[in-house]
């Protein structure tokens, strides 16, 4: 049997838009309201508290609506894929009003017209979609070909009883996702309906499930069915068991199996991960590694304005944000001083980008704590950091890292690679490195026999296509230069960056994705890049040893 997968919408009327009330239907899981004409609410309101709407008032601001034989007397100028079509049994008018309007679902009233319905959808490529009011409803709904639900008033058991009783997988999703990907979001949605798409969804498109954890946040991670935390959204495509059964045969992950792994949830990410966990013990057995160092970052001053980074020179106003500061050469051998006599054998050295600071600051630096203490490793500088360093003291990458290799540098931290796919950073760190000039710069340092790590910054404005872009770069440079050591995944950090503070970015990844990110970062890197790492900062403690 064709896996097929069903979505579904939990949705109800909307009886007032009162703090008490929205909170109610919250902590219910209600996602969606329909909107009544004779109770007016305000719509902002709602989409601040995470809800979309639904109208059959089509003058009225909404996040999608209704269309029906009675109120479509044209072509209709709202986007198609805000609009869902009630069908009512008239072929001669869902011809019509499919063909000129191309709405992105049709809900039935019976499920005897889902057969008409599946013979005309050609390019217009819609969801058949019906009301289910019981379990029983919806597992004929499912049989008889139905792609989505709308489930009201559902409880979470209801769900749990759904999802054990179907073949199909069952996932929930949002009014506008995954309809919309983020950069169609950006052109088709205002500002504060951009922002409550981003933060009601997760990055593969699905509904997010709200939990007191997020990277960075010190509390312990969401209680896990083995590496998993999401209960109400099972998710794998049709390709899933035969990408799984080719790896296991042949050991080796293609670009387009990977973005279709990367959109895995529930239970099957545990699927995923036990892969992961298994070539894990092969490749190292049960040992986990760690090196102890220190982080110095020499200054938070910084000229270029990457909208994720909560660390540079900004408002005052923000508990996140630190005074501006920078270290003197004496001050960062001093701390350098400190962590040698702590038992650090590595220092990490990076930081802003200071708007005095030329290539000659980093040899300095390097050649100050080499003299002091020789056998302390610097692993330092980003490609950033080294492609402005070079251009400031009018030197080619090679011979800027050459000079740095002989003061003492021993590796290049991978950060400054955020998302390695023009089309994200173009939103995200504009004014920085492109993705081909980080990758020089590394294919470069390699060369000389410095070696590197790789990281991938995500949960942000990222997609699964830049996750997968991301990957094929650093694959494809391993290949040639055997330079990464360990790819190091960093779940974006929200709380004081700029991006979400503006509510243009994601919350971070919730916590399926960060087991997906390392699971088939494991995966995808076998035989190419041995090590992955976990950034317990990030992830806590906890979260650490569950990826270990």
């Amino acid at each position: 049997m064709i896996d097929k997968n069903i979505s579904y919408l939990r949705i109800r009327p909307c009886d007032s838009d009162n703090e008490i009330y929205l909170n109610s239907r919250a902590k219910e899981g209600t996602s969606t309201f329909t909107l009544k004409s004779e109770i007016p609410v305000n719509y902002e309101n709602l989409l601040i508290k995470g809800f979309q709407t639904l109208a059959s008032d089509l003058s009225i601001s909404s996040s999608a609506w209704f269309i029906t034989d009675e109120n479509v007397t044209s072509k209709i100028t709202h986007n198609s894929k805000r609009l869902i079509y009630r069908y009512k049994g008239n072929k001669e008018n869902a011809l019509e009003i499919i063909s000129r309007n191309k709405p992105s679902t049709i809900l039935i009233e019976d499920i005897s017209d889902v057969a008409f319905l599946q013979s005309i959808n050609g390019a217009t490529n819609f969801n058949i979609s019906i009301y289910a009011n019981s379990v029983d409803d919806a597992i004929e709904a499912v049989e008889n070909g139905i792609d989505d639900l709308f489930l009201r008033d559902w409880s979470k058991d209801q769900i749990f009883e759904l999802q054990g009783k179907t073949e199909e997988p069952v996932y929930e999703r949002t009014l506008l996702s995954p309809l919309f990907d983020v950069n169609e979001a950006r052109s088709n949605l205002e500002k504060t309906e951009f922002t409550n798409y981003l933060q009601t969804r997760n990055v593969r498109g699905y509904k997010r499930e709200t939990t007191k954890w997020y990277p960075g946040s010190g509390v312990p991670i969401p209680k896990l069915v083995n590496f998993s935390s999401e209960s109400l959204s099972d998710y794998k495509t049709s390709n899933f068991e035969k990408i799984l059964d080719n790896f296991d045969k042949t050991k080796t992950l293609s670009e387009s199996d990977l973005l279709e792994l990367f959109k895995t949830s529930g239970k099957y990410v545990n699927r995923v991960a036990e892969i992961a966990d298994d070539l894990t013990r092969s490749v190292h057995g049960n040992k986990v590694t760690f090196v102890k160092n220190r982080n110095i970052n020499y200054t938070n001053q910084c000229y270029y304005k990457c909208g994720f980074c909560g660390f540079s020179k900004g408002p005052q106003s923000l508990d996140l944000k630190e005074k501006p500061y920078t270290l003197t050469p004496e001050e960062v051998l001093q701390r350098t001083i400190e962590a040698h006599q702590t038992g650090a054998s590595e220092v990490c050295l990076q930081g802003g980008i200071h708007p005095s600071y030329t290539g000659d600051f980093y040899i300095d630096l390097v050649k100050k704590i080499k003299d002091e203490l020789p056998d302390m490793h610097i692993h330092g500088f980003t490609p950033l950091e080294i492609w402005q360093g070079a251009s400031t003291v009018n030197k080619s990458v090679e011979t800027y890292l050459t000079e740095l290799k002989e003061a003492g540098l021993g590796t290049l931290p991978g950060t400054a690679a955020e998302i390695l796919d023009d089309r994200i950073r173009k939103f995200l760190c504009d004014d920085k490195i492109t993705s081909s000039q980080w990758g020089y710069v590394m294919e470069v340092a390699h060369s000389l026999g410095i070696k590197s790590t790789a990281t991938i910054m995500f949960g942000h404005i990222d997609d699964l296509e830049s996750w997968v872009n991301h990957f094929k770069l650093i694959k494809s440079i391993q290949i040639k230069t055997q330079g990464f050591t360990e790819i190091v995944p960093l779940p974006f950090v929200h709380m004081g960056s700029p991006i979400f503070l503006q509510g243009k970015s994601m919350p971070g990844p919730t916590w399926d994705e960060i087991v997906l990110m390392h699971a088939l970062a494991r995966i995808y890197f076998y035989n190419t890049v041995d090590n992955i790492q976990a950034s317990w900062v990030k992830l806590g403690h906890d979260g650490a040893k569950v990826l270990a």
